[in-house]
């Protein structure tokens, strides 16, 4: 009787401790997958910043905070907030037409804060 009730309870367990493990898995493989596009943006824009890159859309934005702790997203949030006004504030027009950063050191600083975000889990 004793050792039936051990092998269930330790079944039990198993169960519990499987379970667990493997919505932790898929939890870190949702967050990686929804990181990629904005790490891969950051990856391009923090390398050579430029006022033509584009954007990740604001649904994987959306859907990367989505998976971010309520204190990261706010951070990240404010972040991100502080890099486009960057981005717009930086802007400047040539004689020709082109667009281009005035001083991007700012903008790299920010671009390098919001990377850390993005770090595979």
């Amino acid at each position: 009787m004793e050792t039936g009730l051990v092998s269930i309870l330790t079944f039990l367990l198993g169960l519990l401790l499987g379970n667990w493990l493997a919505i932790g898995r898929d939890k870190r493989k949702e967050f990686n997958e929804a990181a990629a596009p904005i790490r891969g943006w950051l990856i391009k824009e923090k390398d050579e910043p430029n006022p033509y890159t584009a954007w990740p859309s604001a649904q994987e934005f959306d859907r990367f905070a989505q998976y971010l702790r309520p204190w990261e997203k706010a951070g990240f949030m404010q972040r991100l907030a502080r890099y486009r006004s960057l981005h717009a504030a930086a802007q400047i027009q040539d004689a020709v037409g082109q667009i281009f950063y005035s001083n991007d050191s700012e903008i790299r600083g920010e671009l390098n804060k919001l990377f850390k975000y993005t770090a595979a889990r």
